[in-house]
C-alpha cells in the first residue's frame, strides 16, 4: 500500500521500526517505505475504527460511561454511582504511549476519583451536590488528562443509587419532614391568625370606647347648652336647677318603668315633689 487516505477529524499514526514516525491528518497521504500505519489492539471502538491493517482515530470529543460502582459515604451509607466523561484527544503520541489502554484508564481514574470524594461527603451532601461533585471529578482529572495527551471537558453523574434499606429510611425520614414542615405551617398559622383575631378585638374595644367617649361627650356638650339657654330664658340659676331636678326625678321613674317584669311603687308624694319643684319657677 504506497497511500492512504485519512477521513475528516481523524489521523492515523505512522511508526518506524516500532517506533514513533509522524501523524497524518485528513488528506491523502504517501507511505514511506519501511514505516507502518499504527493499530490500536486495546481502546475497542472508543475513538478508533478499525481499518484491519491500521486504525482511523477519532479526534472529536468522545463520551465515555463508566461503569456502576458501589462507594461508601462519610456516614458509611452504601452508594452505587456512575457517570459519563466527555473527552478529546489533543496530543496522539502521548494518548497511545504514554498510557496504556486509554479509555479504560480513564474510566478506572473517574470512578477512583469518585470514591475518593464520594468517601468525604455525608449522604445527604452527596444526594444534594451532585452538580458540584461533577466539576470536583473533572477538575481533578485535568492534570491527570493532560499528561496522557486528551482534554475532559466535564464529567456528569447518570446515575446515584441507594440500597432499599436505605431508600426506605430516606423516605422516611422525608415522610417526616414534611410533616413536621406542615404541622410548623399550621402552628405559625394558627399564631396568625390569633393575632390577627387579637388585633381584630383590640380595634373593636378602641373603636367602642371612642364611640362611648364621643357620645358621653355629645350628651355633655348638649346639656350644657341646654343649661346655658335655660339660664338666659329664665335668668336665675335657682330656678335652673330645680327645673333640672324635676327631669332627674322624672327620667329616673321612666327608666326603672321600662321593662314589664318591673314593680315599680311610686311614693305617695312624687306629684307634690314634681309639682312642687315646678310650682316654684
Amino acid at each position: 500500500m504506497l497511500f492512504f487516505s485519512v477521513d475528516q477529524g481523524h489521523c492515523v499514526v505512522v511508526t518506524l521500526f516500532g517506533k514513533y514516525h509522524k501523524t497524518a491528518y485528513q488528506g491523502l497521504h504517501f507511505k514511506v517505505p519501511f514505516t507502518r500505519l499504527y493499530r490500536i489492539n486495546n481502546w475497542g471502538d472508543v475513538a478508533n475504527k478499525d481499518r484491519g491493517k491500521y486504525s482511523l482515530i477519532e479526534l472529536t470529543e468522545q463520551i465515555t460511561d463508566t461503569r456502576p460502582k458501589e462507594c461508601h459515604t462519610r456516614d458509611n451509607v452504601s452508594v452505587t454511582i456512575d457517570a459519563s466523561i466527555y473527552w478529546k484527544i489533543i496530543d496522539v503520541k502521548k494518548a497511545l504511549f504514554e498510557v496504556d489502554a486509554l479509555p479504560a484508564s480513564l474510566r478506572d481514574t473517574c470512578l477512583n476519583a469518585l470514591r475518593a470524594e464520594i468517601g468525604k461527603l455525608s449522604l445527604d451532601e452527596v444526594l444534594t451536590a451532585r452538580q458540584n461533585l461533577s466539576e470536583i471529578i473533572a477538575s481533578g482529572l485535568i492534570d491527570v488528562s493532560s499528561s496522557w495527551g486528551i482534554s475532559v471537558s466535564r464529567v456528569e453523574i447518570q446515575e446515584l443509587k441507594t440500597s432499599d434499606e436505605t431508600a426506605e429510611a430516606m423516605r422516611m425520614e422525608m415522610s417526616a419532614e414534611r410533616k413536621r414542615r406542615a404541622d410548623i405551617l399550621e402552628a405559625e398559622g394558627l399564631a396568625e391568625a390569633k393575632k390577627k383575631a387579637a388585633e381584630a378585638e383590640s380595634f373593636a374595644i378602641r373603636a367602642k370606647a371612642d364611640a362611648e367617649a364621643y357620645a358621653i361627650k355629645a350628651k355633655a356638650d348638649a346639656e350644657a347648652e341646654y343649661i346655658e339657654k335655660l339660664s338666659k330664658a329664665l335668668g336665675s340659676s335657682d330656678k335652673v336647677e330645680k327645673i333640672l331636678m324635676a327631669e332627674k326625678v322624672v327620667e329616673g321613674y321612666r327608666s326603672i318603668s321600662e321593662s314589664p317584669s318591673h314593680k315599680v311603687f311610686l311614693p305617695s308624694n312624687v306629684k307634690t315633689l314634681i309639682s312642687d319643684e315646678a310650682g316654684e319657677l
